[in-house]
């Protein structure tokens, strides 16, 4: 019943690496649709990362392979965020990780590293 009656469209759109208000940087990070882009706060070194990526009992993990339209294109997304210094990593689902992020960007880089596929199941 909130919905509006007909698709909404915006008066504009980001481009990748465009400086948004606040210091904000919008980072295309195509995978789960082609159109997605995360947002990086370098003052906050917080990553708001959507749907590139999810959080699943404190780990960094794949957003389901099911929901992902391009798996090498997020592939590639997932690198670039895990190369980001982020202390803080907001995932579109579920809870925010702020504990230990460091290490599981470690973690994952260096699945990403090994050659490391989107598991099956995830």
């Amino acid at each position: 019943g909130s919905a509006p009656p007909r698709a909404v469209e915006a008066d504009a759109y980001p481009t990748d690496g465009e400086v948004l208000a606040h210091g904000v940087v919008a980072l295309h990070t195509p995978g789960h649709t082609p159109g997605h882009f995360s947002y990086w706060d370098p003052s906050l070194s917080a990553l708001f990362s959507g749907d590139a990526l999810a959080v699943c009992s404190g780990q960094i993990s794949f957003m389901s392979r099911f929901l992902t339209d391009d798996l090498q294109r997020g592939l590639a997304s997932l690198r670039r965020l895990m190369d980001l210094e982020a202390q803080v990593l907001c995932p579109g689902h579920r809870r925010a990780l702020a504990v230990g992020v460091e290490a599981e960007r470690a973690r994952m880089r260096a699945y990403l590293d090994g050659g490391g596929r989107w598991p099956f199941l995830s």
